[in-house]
């Protein structure tokens, strides 16, 4: 639908902001303004590496007509599987929890296949070494059902993704998303999300992965057009410095969407999944 703004309403739920330890497109109070000057809803800002709640809060003092939220990663800078960060995250209102992502096993493993020297001893995974979930992850999972935050399944390969997609429901988190299933190093088969689906969770598919080549436009479109796009939430996963601007790219993204879906179908993908993620 041409001139149509499809941002009008509209959440992001992974845009990666500056300050971080790589060079990052713009701060979060700049990703406020844009929300603000295209109508949206809101969005969550993220980072590998620390906590973005705080920021977040900051960022709505500016802007109080949109909803921006933060959340927690657990890689190894916050103490990678630590039930003590989430509750304290919990606390100062983080509504994001995402399992390991750059230091999680799988996800180095893969970005480093062929490198017969890389070890990965040190890396994070979230199964013992009989496959059950390590203790510390249901107490992590504890924390993200006291607080209601949406927990993502970060880099951990599907296997492990699953579990814990079980286990946060049995632990009583309402919210669960499979992170971005399209990326190459996670790439939850058709079959896995939808077992992911039956249970309750939410399936990410992120635009950044296309952008950068890592997935094919018609890959990710028939994969929602089999799982259904009434469990799907689309993100941008922008942030880099090296791609445009999360909102222009989110628009630009959406238009070639509305060549394969309906504008009921597209609403359901980034206003109503997402809004009842966060605000339901």
């Amino acid at each position: 639908m041409e001139g149509k703004n499809w941002l009008k309403g509209a959440w992001d739920l992974h845009i990666h902001v500056a300050p971080d330890v790589v060079k990052r497109k713009c701060t979060e109070r700049v990703v406020a303004q844009r929300m603000h000057e295209k109508g949206m809803s809101g969005g969550a800002i993220k980072c590998h590496f620390f906590e973005t709640i705080a920021r977040a809060t900051l960022a709505n003092e500016d802007y109080p007509d949109i909803k921006i939220v933060g959340g927690i990663t657990l890689n190894r800078s916050v103490g990678g599987l630590n039930p003590e960060a989430v509750l304290k995250a919990g606390m100062l209102g983080g509504k994001m929890l995402w399992f390991p992502t750059m230091d999680a096993a799988a996800f180095q493993e893969y970005k480093h296949k062929g490198d017969n020297s890389f070890d990965s001893s040190g890396l994070l995974r979230v199964c013992g070494k009989y496959g059950e979930l390590k203790p510390e992850v249901y107490t992590i999972l504890e924390a993200a059902a006291k607080y209601d935050m949406v927990t993502g399944t970060g880099h951990l390969e599907p296997e492990e993704g699953l579990k814990v997609v079980e286990a946060a429901f049995s632990k009583g988190v309402k919210k669960v998303v499979l992170t971005h299933v399209e990326h190459p190093a996670i790439d939850y088969s058709v079959a896995q999300q939808k077992e992911a689906v039956l249970q309750g969770a939410y399936i990410e598919h992120s635009f950044n992965n296309v952008h950068f080549g890592r997935c094919t436009m018609e890959k990710m479109i028939e994969q929602i057009r089999e799982v259904g796009p009434e469990h799907v939430i689309l993100t941008g996963d922008f942030g880099q410095h090296d791609a445009p601007y999360f909102d222009d790219a989110m628009q630009s993204y959406l238009e070639t969407f509305a060549e394969s879906f309906t504008e009921d179908e597209i609403n359901a993908m980034v206003v109503k999944n997402p809004e009842y993620l966060i605000c339901g």
